[in-house]
Formats: structure tokens, sequence, C-alpha cells
């Protein structure tokens, strides 16, 4: 059996609390980006990059983030996903379907159940026995919330190894990585389908799906 390196990028989407005011989210969940080749995938992502900023297109904060980019430049980073070859999972939790319990136990118990609801399911598809994963995820919250997600994290992906897995964790800045921009989109896609039916750019991306996973749904 060949053992291979398979790279999982993760983003959350929606906010962790459970109140339905103005600009919160109905849904909270998890997107993933896999992928094993990285380096064609790279090159494309810096050669766009830097025809934008030949265009006059300075990107906020120095890397893709779907939520700041204009439309024009989402269209060009979707196309760009579309052809690369990624495989995206997603799983979303209707906060207005949660259970009392839940609620109580406050938005560290729903982050943790998000993430141990997509990685049981996605993790064994995306990787044989043997395989070393590795889950990057995005850097979240201040410094006390972040050591909080990041034990939480790291608990779920604990629970791997004994499949047989040898899943490593890394939390790095988005900026610092394409995989993770790609997660963001594909988060933000995802959300804004299930938020708003808002399909333009959910249609770009759809092919590279898997799954859709919404276990809250009544």
């Amino acid at each position: 059996m060949t053992v291979a390196d398979v790279y999982m990028y993760a983003d959350e989407t929606g906010n962790l609390d459970y109140e339905q005011h103005p600009g919160a989210s109905r849904f909270f969940g998890i997107a993933t980006a896999v992928i094993r080749e990285h380096g064609k995938v790279l090159n494309e992502s810096l050669e766009l990059r830097t025809e934008l900023q030949a265009r006059g297109v300075p990107l906020k904060r120095g890397a893709f983030h779907a939520c700041d980019d204009s439309h024009p430049t989402r269209k060009e980073v979707f196309s760009l996903i579309a052809g690369q070859g990624w495989r995206f999972d997603a799983t979303m939790l209707d906060k207005t379907n949660a259970y009392e319990y839940v609620r109580r136990d406050g938005d560290v118990r729903l982050y943790k159940l998000a993430w141990f609801q997509h990685f049981k399911f996605v993790a064994p598809r995306v990787a044989d026995k043997g395989d070393r994963l590795f889950v990057i995820a995005a850097t979240l919250g201040t410094n006390a919330r972040k050591k909080a997600f990041e034990a939480a994290l790291h608990d779920v992906c604990k629970a791997q190894g004994p499949h047989g897995r040898d899943v490593h964790l890394c939390h790095w800045p988005a900026q610092s990585s394409w995989g993770l921009q790609v997660a963001d989109y594909a988060a933000w896609a995802v959300q804004r389908r299930l938020e708003k039916n808002e399909t333009r750019y959910w249609e770009m991306i759809a092919d590279s799906f898997s799954t859709c996973f919404t276990p809250w749904n009544r």
C-alpha cells in the first residue's frame, strides 16, 4: 500500500451564537478543501494574485477573502478554483434546531460538534489507513477563545488516530496559505446558498463538492 500525504484545508462559516439578530447567521458550519498535489495550484494562485496587482487590484490583508473581494475578483477566483481539482465537503448546522443542552454549553460545544460531524465522515473518505492527513485550519478568535477552539479541534482529530490515519493538526493564518483561502471561498459559497438562496457562486464550484451535509435540518 502506498502511503500518501493528504492536505485538508478547513474554514468555518457563520457565527457561533444562537441569537438571530441582524447580520447573524442561521447556520454554523465547516467547509474543507482537500488536495494531494500542491505545485500546480500554488503557481496558478500566485499568477492570479500578481496579475490582479498589475491591474491595480490590491488584495485586502494581502490575500483572497470572499467576503472582502469585489465581484469581478470573486468570479476570477471561483473560476480558477473550479479547475484545480479540489474536493470540497461541508457540514452545516442549523442553529435554530439545536437542542437546549447544546445551546447551554456555549460556542465551543457548537464548534466541536460541527467539526466532529464533519471530520468523522470526511476523513475516512479522503485518507486511507497509513496516510498522513494534514488538517490545516485557519486561526480563530482571540487568545483565550483560540486556545479553547484549538483544544476542541485537537480532540476531534485525535479521535481519528486509532483508525489508522496519521493526523497532523496545523493552525495557520489564512493569509499564509492558498488552500485556506480556497476553503474560505467554498464556505462562503455554501453559506450564501443556504442563507440567501444565492447560487451564482455555488454553481461555479458545485461540481467540486462531494458532500454538503445538514444533519440538524428537520
